[in-house]
């Protein structure tokens, strides 16, 4: 028999944090387990006199320059024995991804060229194809900063941002990441920015135009005005818009989980088909708003187009199977101003 009272409390769910990156640093001076660091005390303790506990100094020191209104004070360091050569450094990663792959950006104590190509080259491996998707690989996408102090490095890969120092004791790739690094989620150019601790580089504008052609990042003076050329990974894409399209796919991704899961049954029908499609149009608008993707100036709505299909475009193949037709979907990167030319005319008299 049905109760007459029933009182039901519900109780608000906790704010989530703050959106960060997850930042794996690699030390190669002694094996030592993994941890989670928030204590710029913590680290120097557990790596004294270690090339990461400097590499972590860089990172978190960026107060006086970030233009961010936070600072990075979350980073999980990993200790492995020197290995022999950078394939050995490789493995050692991809061992330890086995047991833990919750991180995104990489960075070690390694500048050599030699690292410096592997790691590279490792990074853009990271990210699988269509069809190791479909497969049934899974995502986890890694992105590698690096420092280097060959002025002639040759590094053409994806997925990998070099820049170029000579101070390799200054961890220029930790320091940059520290000041720029803040902002995440929200998409700003890694151009313009002024990491702190860095010595500007003694560079004949022959080798600057170099390093911008090799698209290695260096700090320049143009001006009096120092800052970071040119933001940019090492195969020529912007830092941002990599890792927009890396943040677009990991938040449609948990979206589509979502909805999977909280809902009892997603129904084989157009309703169904439309509960799944929110998933791409709140990542898209959650794009819009970082500034991923662009925003019109008059609707003030984002640039996207998203194609979700009928229950009628399922072929009888794919209804057996319970695979809903691709979503597809188009949006235009909001991108930013990296330079501007001005010109005016100066008259007596504003008169015709």
């Amino acid at each position: 028999m049905a109760k007459d009272v029933i009182v039901v409390v519900d109780i608000d769910a906790k704010r989530t944090g703050t959106e960060s990156l997850d930042i794996l640093l690699v030390s190669t001076e002694g094996a030592k387990d993994v941890a989670t660091y928030r204590d710029l005390n913590k680290i120097t303790e557990a790596f004294k006199g270690k090339k990461v506990a400097t590499m972590a100094e860089a990172m978190f020191t960026q107060g006086k320059t970030s233009l961010a209104d936070t600072l990075i004070r979350k980073v999980k360091i990993v200790g492995f024995e020197k290995p022999t050569n950078a394939a050995g450094l490789v493995k050692a990663i991809e061992e330890f991804r086995k047991t833990d792959d919750d991180f995104y950006i990489v960075m070690t104590d390694q500048s050599d060229d030699e690292y410096v190509k592997a790691l590279a080259a490792w990074a853009e491996s990271t990210e699988p194809t269509e069809a190791e998707l479909g497969a049934g690989e899974e995502d986890h996408r890694k992105l590698y900063f690096g420092q280097t102090t060959n002025k002639e490095l040759g590094v053409v890969n994806a997925r990998s941002a070099i820049i170029y120092t000579d101070h390799a004791e200054e961890f220029a790739d930790a320091a940059y990441v520290g000041n720029v690094g803040p902002f995440y989620p929200q998409s700003v150019t890694w151009k313009f920015k002024r990491p702190q601790g860095l010595t500007v580089p003694g560079l004949t504008n022959g080798e600057r135009d170099a390093l911008e052609e090799a698209n290695i990042n260096f700090l320049t003076v143009e001006y009096k005005h120092e800052y970071v050329k040119n933001g940019v990974c090492a195969d020529g894409n912007f830092i941002d818009v990599q890792m927009g399209a890396d943040y677009i796919a990991s938040l449609m991704r948990e979206k589509l989980y979502t909805i999977f899961l909280e809902n009892a049954k997603v129904s084989y029908d157009d309703a169904g088909f439309s509960l799944v499609g929110t998933a791409a149009y709140e990542t898209l608008n959650r794009a819009v708003e970082l500034g991923i993707i662009a925003k019109d100036p008059e609707s003030e709505r984002g640039v996207f187009t998203i194609n979700v299909p009928k229950r009628s475009d399922a072929t009888d193949e794919q209804a057996r199977n319970r695979q809903m037709p691709d979503i597809t979907w188009e949006a235009q990167l909001e991108g930013a101003v990296h330079g501007i030319k001005t010109k005016g005319t100066l008259r007596a008299t504003l008169s015709a």
